[in-house]
């Protein structure tokens, strides 16, 4: 039986490494960090967004270590909702559309795997090979 993928949380890494972690298991997904919580179907003003060489221990609201497991059915709700009760991190979910990633705030209902889904047959459409956590266009 194939094990749910998971994410370790440490405030020993920084941002960026735990969006490499993440992109990998869904290459066409990328987590953004924020200083505020997203307003609900709205997100998140980019303005807000920490770089991605911050440590953890310096931007968590809830001293916490440990592992998440990202079962299949994870929606975008659940994945913001965990990361802000049990590390205190505002994250948000950004899926990759065309040449831009977008916030998926209008459609935090759907799991991840439907969110990569997604972004996977919008890269066929347009033909545009996976592309690293790293990039940050203007959304």
């Amino acid at each position: 039986m194939k094990r749910a993928p998971h994410l370790v949380v440490d405030d020993r890494q920084t941002i960026e490494s735990i969006q490499n972690d993440f992109n990998r298991l869904y290459p066409f997904l990328k987590l953004g960090f924020f200083k505020t919580p997203g307003t609900k179907g709205k997100g998140n003003a980019k303005s807000n967004m920490y770089l991605s060489n911050e440590k953890l221990e310096f931007i968590q609201k809830v001293k916490k270590n440990g592992l998440y497991h990202l079962p299949v059915n994870t929606t975008v709700a659940e994945i913001e909702r965990i990361f802000e009760s049990d590390f205190g991190l505002y994250v948000q979910v950004f899926r990759k559309s065309g040449n831009v990633w977008l916030e998926t705030s209008a459609t935090d209902d759907w799991t991840l795997e439907q969110q990569n889904e997604e972004g996977k047959s919008l890269a066929q459409h347009y033909q545009i090979e996976r592309e690293s956590a790293e990039d940050h266009d203007i959304y």
